[in-house]
């Protein structure tokens, strides 16, 4: 019985863990999008140039225009400066809230899996 309950606390840990790594993904990728589309040097009012973008990056920029950071004018694709700004900040708070989380949940699972 013992081994059965140490089986499910791993799985169910292992999950968690999976949970946090896809969550972080996501988060460096658009990390890094915004980095490569800072480094283009777009100004204020440009177009991000889809063409150059990978299809992974534009996976990301339309997760991102569901986001509302980034505009969509037809075809083109704009970042709004001041939605960009709070996104940073809520993205910053729920990574850490999902971290802690996490945690929480893990000690909770190992808690009520080991602990009886």
């Amino acid at each position: 019985m013992l081994a059965g309950r140490g089986l499910a606390t791993a799985g169910a840990l292992i999950l968690v863990a999976l949970a946090c790594v896809a969550i972080a993904r996501r988060l460096d990728r658009e990390r890094r999008l915004l980095a490569r589309l800072a480094g283009l040097g777009l100004g204020d009012d440009a177009a991000i140039p889809l063409e150059r973008l990978s299809e992974s990056e534009r996976d990301t920029l339309d997760s991102l225009a569901r986001s509302g950071i980034v505009r969509v004018d037809g075809e083109r694709r704009r970042i709004d400066r001041a939605a960009l700004a709070r996104f940073r900040s809520q993205r910053t708070r729920f990574a850490l809230g999902g971290a802690l989380a996490a945690l929480l949940v893990a000690i909770g699972i190992a808690w009520l899996l080991l602990g009886r």
